[in-house]
């Protein structure tokens, strides 16, 4: 039996979530958000900030671009309003933080 070559293309690209914090209208460019509505969904605490006192100012960390885009995709499955889709990200992150905490526990219990 003969063994073919696979040639491997090396993938290329930036982990948005190690992206260092980027300006309210870079934030636009990689979500695909207007900058307009950026700044409703900070006031109603859709998305934070990470510094920055005003909208010029604003810094948002890698991790905004995929909590906008999972809004994106709730927005459009539950007809979810603004403030309703904040909420509703608010839980589904508490809820994979208690998962990360539940694994975290469950393996310092298999240690012991």
């Amino acid at each position: 039996m003969t063994r073919r070559r696979h040639d491997i293309a090396p993938l290329m690209g930036e982990l948005i979530e190690e992206r260092p914090a980027c300006s309210l209208l870079e934030l636009a460019a990689l979500s695909g958000v207007p900058a307009e509505t950026l700044v409703e969904y900070v006031e109603i605490g859709l998305i934070e900030p990470v510094s920055g006192r005003g909208a010029r100012d604003w810094r948002f960390a890698g991790s905004a671009v995929m909590r906008l885009k999972r809004a994106e995709r709730l927005a459009q499955d539950f007809l979810l309003e603004p403030e309703a889709l904040a909420l509703v990200l608010d839980l589904l992150d508490e809820i994979d933080d208690l998962r990360r905490r539940l694994r975290r526990l469950q393996g310092e219990a298999d240690i012991l």
